[in-house]
């Protein structure tokens, strides 16, 4: 009796001398080690067996007193070795961030004009390609694809780098003062000039829509993050289209790396007629369907008991010829949407095969630090018993091109979409 109480005291005496990096480390590798149901066949505990011997490294002459940015290194080490893009660690100001998209409501707490661009080879000149919706870019008239040359009439070519010429546009939007930026648009190399000023945005995301004069409606998916909105905006958009009396639908999932599958289900449900998912657990014990059928979607429990029913606002279901174009950063619920429409022959697929989480859901459990680890949870299937496919795989094989889409105006992917749907593309420049 005295060597077991002995043994305890050890034991609690050890806990006690745990440094932060080593608790942090505990609770992280604990849930994976423990929930993980993703794809990867890695032996888990050997796994956290070889990333323990790496913070026992880090931490080394520190003992109790190694901070938790050890142990962060090693955790990011540890779930990148699973490449699985739904097991992954995020910081606390991350976490907050996703938390916020959630609610559809992440302030930017800065001046924004509210477009994403990138560095074009060969020049410092920049490539617009992404415009937030609502932001003052979008208002003024910015577009995927434009290709910023000047700003306030300085010369981005003028930079000595991309690090300079990126600088001096961020301050400049950041002033508070109207900003005129000259771009070239389109396969004409249309040069513009648009004025605008920066201001607090809503970074969150929602579905947008363009009708195109040749009557195809483009409906943008940037994310399915937003709870309760993402869904009912499509349907919204979907009805928009052919109220105004669109012709064809383009659904761009490019870049969407998912967020909540609901959102996803309610999306499918303009295009699919009756989008299931059957969500189970690594032991089985949690078991979640999900079914939308005219409008109306049902939650069922492991045992089939109904717990909860919804409506679909506004609930339009597309009929029309539709393409949906993805890419190498489409995934989880873009991925999901994607291969219903696939394997229900509602729509043709172009772009780049995707990420390849579409058969599994990740859930964040919270860190002693702050942030989170997120560990694929659940695995996902269809009404027939299979599995939701891993990866989307395009019917028509399309590349992004941004060096082409910034010479020349093209972009090569939309313009294989249009080609499905039997639209004459204009020839290259």
């Amino acid at each position: 009796m005295r060597k077991l109480f002995v043994a305890t005291l050890l034991v609690l005496a050890s806990l006690a001398l745990a440094s932060p990096a080593q608790d942090l480390f505990d609770q992280a590798s604990f849930y994976i080690q423990f929930y993980y149901n993703g794809p990867s066949t890695i032996n888990l505990k050997d796994l956290t067996n070889k990333y323990q011997a790496n913070l026992d490294a880090a931490c080394s002459g520190q003992k109790d007193t190694c901070p938790y940015d050890q142990a962060v290194k090693v955790i990011e080490g540890m779930v990148s070795e699973l490449n699985d893009g739904h097991t992954y660690y995020q910081t606390p100001q991350d976490l907050g961030t996703f938390q916020q998209q959630r609610t559809g409501n992440t302030p930017s707490k800065v001046l924004r004009i509210g477009i994403e661009h990138r560095a074009i080879q060969g020049s410092h000149d920049r490539l617009v390609v992404d415009v937030v919706e609502g932001g003052p870019a979008a208002e003024a008239g910015f577009q995927y694809g434009d290709r910023i040359t000047a700003v306030n009439g300085t010369l981005l070519s003028s930079f000595s780098s991309d690090d300079q010429a990126v600088q001096y546009l961020t301050e400049t939007v950041q002033s508070g003062q109207p900003v005129k930026f000259d771009i070239v648009r389109g396969i004409q190399r249309q040069k513009l000039q648009l004025t605008l000023t920066g201001r607090e945005i809503n970074l969150a995301r929602l579905p947008s829509m363009i009708i195109r004069p040749d009557g195809v409606a483009v409906l943008r998916i940037p994310d399915f993050l937003a709870d309760g909105k993402v869904g009912v905006k499509v349907h919204e958009l979907v009805k928009r289209a052919q109220d105004k009396g669109a012709k064809a639908m383009i659904v761009d999932l490019r870049g969407n790396g998912g967020g909540s599958a609901l959102e996803s289900l309610i999306s499918m449900a303009a295009f699919v007629d009756e989008p299931y998912v059957a969500f189970t657990d690594r032991y089985n014990t949690e078991r979640t369907e999900i079914d939308i059928k005219n409008g109306v979607g049902v939650i069922r429990n492991k045992d089939g008991v109904e717990v909860q029913r919804f409506d679909i606002p506004g609930y339009t279901r597309w009929k029309g010829p539709l393409v949906v174009l993805v890419d190498s950063r489409s995934a989880s619920g873009a991925e999901y949407m994607a291969s219903v429409i696939q394997l229900n022959k509602t729509g043709v697929i172009v772009g780049e095969p995707t990420v390849g989480i579409g058969n599994t859901t990740t859930r964040t459990f919270n860190l002693i630090n702050g942030g989170g680890i997120n560990v694929a949870y659940n695995r996902a299937y269809l009404a027939n018993g299979n599995s939701y496919p891993t990866q989307v795989k395009p019917d028509i094989a399309a590349s992004d091109n941004f060096d082409e889409l910034a010479n020349t105006g093209h972009d090569l992917p939309l313009e294989k979409a249009l080609e499905a749907l039997g639209v004459k593309v204009a020839a290259k420049g």
